[in-house]
């Protein structure tokens, strides 16, 4: 191999690298084999702190990219930036950002980098499948069941990726408009006999359902009423210890009014 061919070799690699994070997707679009990679870092110190830094610099990157804001074009979302779609037809994702949960200069965690999609995970083209269907139905588990994935992992998905969040509160909102219209058109045409049935995007639902999504998704989608599921938990023992007061100052009262009673 010439010193030429070594160096054109070497850039291409440390290019790729720099962009994924990680040295076996690199080396493939760089077209050299992990054992020559291994060898050059052990033969040259120069060329072993490159991919060190090279490295760095991805994983400042993707965490970036994590982010939402004007500071990452594609804030947010697990798809690489760059044109990193594919290689050799497989989807690649980033992964082990953590999301909004790691700042872009946070170092030490897990390993930050382009990988190849594994089966049943979130990728770019899951998410848009998701979304899509969330957009036609405003029903996340029917969405989820679409990309054959469950509601649960949606759900951590969102809170890893604020632009996916963003573009899923952008999916309910018009998916509970087109509810909401498709219910009153439903209403207006009671003696038409077809029912939710003949409907979009109400096929297959009964007015209890679609109802029950109305009510699931109108605090996202309007502002009104509270978040459905649990109440959020005490952040400090200062709120446990007044909410404790709290409860017994009332049962104190009804033991009161208890004995006044009796007497």
């Amino acid at each position: 191999m010439s010193a030429r061919i070594g160096a054109r070799r070497r850039r291409a690699f440390l290019t790729a690298l720099s962009q994924t994070g990680n040295q076996t997707l690199a080396a493939e679009r760089a077209r050299v084999s992990r054992s020559w990679v291994t060898l050059q870092r052990s033969a040259d110190p120069a060329f072993d702190a490159a991919v060190r830094a090279a490295i760095d610099a991805a994983r400042v990157a993707l965490r970036a990219q994590a982010g939402a804001g004007a500071e990452a074009q594609r804030g947010g979302t697990c798809k690489p930036a760059g044109g990193l779609a594919y290689l050799d037809g497989v989807e690649l994702v980033v992964r082990g950002t953590g999301g909004s949960v790691l700042g872009p200069t946070q170092r030490g965690g897990k390993r930050v980098q382009v990988a190849r999609a594994r089966a049943g995970q979130w990728s770019p083209r899951t998410e848009e499948r998701f979304l899509a269907a969330l957009t036609a139905s405003c029903n996340v588990k029917a969405a989820c069941a679409e990309v054959g994935l469950t509601p649960a992992s949606a759900y951590n998905h969102r809170q890893r990726w604020p632009r996916f969040a963003e573009r899923w509160a952008t999916a309910v909102e018009v998916g509970y408009t087109q509810l909401e219209f498709a219910l009153i058109e439903a209403g207006c045409n009671p003696l038409s006999g077809a029912g939710l049935s003949g409907v979009a995007p109400l096929t297959g639902m009964t007015f209890a359902q679609a109802l029950h999504l109305l009510h699931m998704h109108k605090h996202a989608a309007r502002g009104l009423g509270k978040r459905p599921g649990l109440p959020p938990r005490a952040d400090d023992i200062e709120a446990v210890r007044a909410e404790l007061i709290r409860r017994l100052a009332i049962h104190e009262r009804k033991a009161a009014l208890d004995n006044d009673v009796a007497a």
